[in-house]
């Protein structure tokens, strides 16, 4: 179905082992570090890094029913069976996202689109870890915790395919392998800094700094984003829109999606 893909490949037929041999050492160390700093430079300076990086950002998080979570909800009571039944319940949320991210991108575009799913995960974030730090109870702050985490997974599954659709639409071709590399890369990063987060906070009582941390790291990717946005489109919220004074079709067309659903 993809041309450039049944294209053979070319091997080059001169031999190169002689000549590594000569090299001087400090050219192959400058080498190696332009082979390392450029693709980096790349990526930051890439028109789509603010909305990437604004993604990687939120891999910086225990809110995801993974192995931290699910560890410190075993402590205030919660059964396997009742983790199990509420992961369940999350992953139906997930798929949600799935069904309900193409309909608002086929309405609004990814860039709002990504903008509104973000704030939505940012608001129950929000809640989640504003009823975890207050409520006295465990069982009940805990309970707080879940539901928010829950219902922001639509925002963050949601912003994730708004994110890989302008990433698609704006990556060069050629570029998109040495992109997507970075992008992954850089979530890995964030990823393993949230495990570090409950290596130095480890005991349950302190697991509240994480769950701050992680609704930080939501707060600064919804900033980025809307700095995108804003640098993007000239504003956040365009008023006419808002209250139906542009035609729907007609926004679609304008962020380029249309052609993509239709």
């Amino acid at each position: 179905m993809v041309p450039a893909l049944q294209e053979p490949k070319t091997h080059s037929t001169s031999t190169v082992t002689s000549m590594e041999d000569e090299e001087d050492p400090i050219e192959t160390s400058h080498s190696r570090l332009r082979n390392i700093y450029t693709p980096i430079s790349k990526y930051l300076h890439h028109p789509a890094a603010l909305p990437s990086l604004a993604l990687s950002i939120l891999y910086f998080t225990v809110l995801n029913f993974g192995a931290q979570m699910i560890t410190y909800l075993l402590t205030p009571g919660y059964t396997p069976l009742h983790i199990s039944s509420i992961r369940g319940i999350s992953v139906l949320f997930e798929i949600s996202a799935t069904w309900l991210a193409p309909l608002v991108m086929s309405r609004v575009g990814p860039i709002r689109g990504g903008l509104w799913f973000v704030n939505w995960q940012l608001l129950c974030v929000a809640g989640a870890v504003s009823a975890f730090w207050f409520l006295e109870n465990p069982m009940m702050a805990a309970g707080g915790l879940i539901l928010g985490v829950i219902l922001s997974r639509i925002g963050l599954w949601g912003f994730d395919l708004c994110v890989q659709i302008i990433i698609q639409d704006e990556v060069e071709p050629a570029y998109r392998g040495s992109f997507s590399a970075m992008e992954a890369s850089v979530q890995n990063t964030f990823e393993l800094g949230s495990y570090a987060m409950t290596v130095v906070f480890a005991r349950p009582a302190e697991f509240k700094y994480p769950v701050f941390m992680s609704a930080v790291a939501v707060f600064v990717a919804a900033v980025l984003f809307a700095g995108f946005v804003r640098k993007r489109r000239g504003h956040l919220v365009h008023t006419p829109a808002c209250f139906g004074g542009m035609d729907v079709k007609r926004r679609a067309e304008e962020e380029g999606y249309l052609r993509l659903v239709s």
